[in-house]
């Protein structure tokens, strides 16, 4: 069994802490073992990043180096934390004189970057490393029927020197779609709009006007769901769609490895699918548990 640190920044902790275990049960399933760096802190956003860089640069270069100390890869799972932590990456690797200063600073705890662990987000790594034959062998319940449409959010996009998709012409999550049985839909209006997460807290307006344009565009090309390798992305669409639109108008968001989870076979608790706020009609067919 592969074995990878996993980052849990802040959306795996509080009312979201149950999504830790899932995940390391659908890992352990595809062969790989996720061993929770628990000494890591926020990534702090783009918002420590508009005041301090160089303080961003040396928090998350203390989160690689904690990965590092254990002779381990970093798995992300939030968009935005894959952003900040591949940035500082980047940055560090590219500036020996930065990457001097900060480790002064990390060796006060005994710490070190080295530059040695990749920085992994969930999308690539369950596509490049677990496989999608391994993950087609796993499901146990297909999404047949399920027409559900991709929504990539806006940090694996850019910056260009970090992204993980072609901000032009995504790919990868309609392929994970397909082997999990379900119908991706990919192009739609409102596809490449910001969900408005993080807008929310300076402009609620803007905010609210942003979420509603993946969904409707998604509802127009027929999708019953939409998903979202982010929690910020999922979130939003959930939480702040909730608020911006009529009931009639409302698509479910997904976390894909919500989704992942109970196509692998867990029921849509275990999966946290019932801890939506826009309830997923779909799980009420094939709703049995094995996980």
């Amino acid at each position: 069994m592969r074995k990878i640190g996993f980052y849990q920044g802040c959306c795996f902790q509080g009312p979201d802490a149950h999504m830790f275990d899932t995940l390391k049960k659908v890992f352990s399933d595809l062969g790989v073992d996720l061993k929770l760096l628990e000494k890591t802190t926020c990534c702090g956003g783009n918002t420590i990043d508009e005041a301090n860089r160089y303080l961003v640069y040396s928090i998350n270069a203390r989160n690689i180096a904690l990965a590092e100390n254990e002779g381990l890869d970093l798995l992300v799972t939030c968009n935005t934390c894959y952003m900040v932590l591949a940035k500082t990456k980047h940055a560090l690797d590219n500036n020996p004189q930065l990457r001097e200063e900060i480790n002064e600073r990390l060796a006060e705890e005994g710490l070190e970057y080295k530059g040695t662990a990749k920085i992994w987000h969930i999308l690539p790594y369950l596509l490049e490393e677990v496989g999608i034959e391994k993950i087609k062998e796993k499901v146990k319940k297909p999404l047949n029927g399920w027409k559900i449409a991709t929504y990539y959010g806006c940090h694996i996009k850019y910056p260009k020197e970090v992204a993980v998709v072609d901000s032009e012409d995504p790919k990868g999550l309609e392929e994970l779609i397909s082997a999990l049985g379900g119908e991706p839909i990919k192009d739609y209006e409102g596809k490449d709009v910001c969900c408005g997460y993080h807008a929310y807290y300076t402009n609620k307006e803007v905010a609210l006007k942003k979420v509603v344009k993946a969904p409707q565009g998604a509802k127009k090309a027929g999708a019953e769901v939409l998903v979202t390798p982010c929690p910020l992305c999922f979130k939003a669409q959930d939480i702040y769609q909730d608020m911006a639109q009529a009931e009639e108008q409302k698509v479910p968001s997904i976390y894909l490895p919500e989704i992942l989870a109970y196509a692998l076979g867990y029921g849509p608790e275990e999966a946290g699918l019932t801890y939506h706020i826009i309830p997923i009609n779909k799980i009420s067919v094939n709703v049995s548990s094995t996980g």
